[in-house]
């Protein structure tokens, strides 16, 4: 996502969308009642006596008061809707239209009041890094997923065929091959799974195409499939995708996990973090991404003592459990 103007003291930040990922960036910063300029296509008014008749359809920019916004990754675009604003003399103001963002598409943003965790986050996916290509391989099945900021996503999958006694495992190892090549060149390529079948890929793949090994990093998960994928995002965080949404937040809820079990310094639950707060011991405050309205009092109130507020996502493992603890928890500077 590329800022391309941004005037705080009007509340008017003007982006550009690059990708599917920067339409769900985009759809988690919009409120209700945000201003948003934009070019559409929309069909005019004509004014015949006492009758408004609909003219024809054509390009324009409009002025939203959004009130809605769906994202729709299936048809890669992220559909506002509200009242007309402002707009040509020909459109009828107040009444209701939609405008699809896409990537390419350029649009102004306007707030009451932007807020230091959705400044935050246009920073963080103006900077991120491309797509990283996971491949979850044993003896019986590879799958394949891609990471993106969005969450992950399960490509497809590739059995081996079973033969007698002699298995022809460069003919399971080519259709992976295959599949890699096709959706994974351009990116980093994490191969994982039990057993040597992660090796033997590899393998086969620097006898073939040694640039495209240079770009596979190895390790091992106890399963493939989805849980596969889930030990993939845990144990590699720190090694490959550190960069990644999903791993910085389950960097996060392990660290908060791991504090709670050994009796650390955590906090946990409204009542306890709220506690926390009163303190001034709250280095890092925790919220789950579907109770930002709920907490954002005490959102504001930790930045402005000087601590890090980090929204956690319910699209991944690890923040379904936050989500499950209660939403809210803090990391703390001391014991209290």
């Amino acid at each position: 996502m590329q800022i391309i103007k941004k005037n705080l003291k009007e509340g008017k930040i003007s982006l550009k969308i690059h990708t599917l990922d920067d339409l769900w960036h985009l759809q988690k910063i919009l409120e209700p009642g945000d201003l948003v300029t934009a070019k559409t296509k929309r069909k005019t008014s004509i004014k015949k006596g006492q009758e408004i008749e609909e003219g024809e359809r054509k390009p324009m920019i409009l002025t939203l008061a959004m009130e809605k916004a769906e994202l729709h990754k299936d048809m890669g675009n992220l559909r506002i809707t509200g009242p007309i604003k402002a707009g040509p003399d020909d459109v009828q103001l107040s009444s209701y239209h939609t405008i699809g963002i896409k990537p390419g598409s350029e649009l102004t943003v306007k707030k009451e009041h932007w807020k230091r965790y959705q400044l935050k986050r246009l920073t963080e996916a103006k900077t991120k890094d491309g797509m990283i290509f996971i491949c979850l391989i044993d003896r019986e099945q590879a799958n394949f997923a891609e990471l993106r900021e969005s969450g992950t996503e399960m490509l497809g999958t590739v059995k081996a065929k079973k033969f007698a006694e002699d298995e022809k495992r460069d003919e399971y190892y080519g259709e992976v091959l295959g599949f890699i090549r096709k959706r994974g060149w351009s990116r980093d390529i994490i191969i994982a799974g039990p057993g040597f079948e992660r090796e033997n890929l590899f393998d086969y793949t620097k006898a073939r195409e040694p640039e495209l090994a240079k770009k596979m990093h190895l390790h091992y998960v106890s399963s493939v499939g989805k849980s596969g994928l889930n030990e993939v995002l845990k144990t590699c965080a720190d090694k490959i995708i550190t960069s990644s949404r999903i791993a910085r937040e389950t960097h996060y809820v392990e660290e908060l996990f791991s504090k709670i079990k050994t009796d650390g310094a955590a906090a946990y639950g409204l009542k306890e973090t709220e506690k926390a707060v009163e303190m001034g011991a709250v280095e890092t405050l925790l919220v789950s991404e579907e109770k930002v309205g709920e907490f954002e009092k005490l959102m504001n109130r930790v930045e402005r003592m000087g601590g890090e507020v980090v929204i956690i996502s319910d699209d991944h493992e690890s923040g379904e459990g936050f989500l499950h603890l209660g939403g809210i928890a803090a990391l703390l500077r001391f014991r209290f």
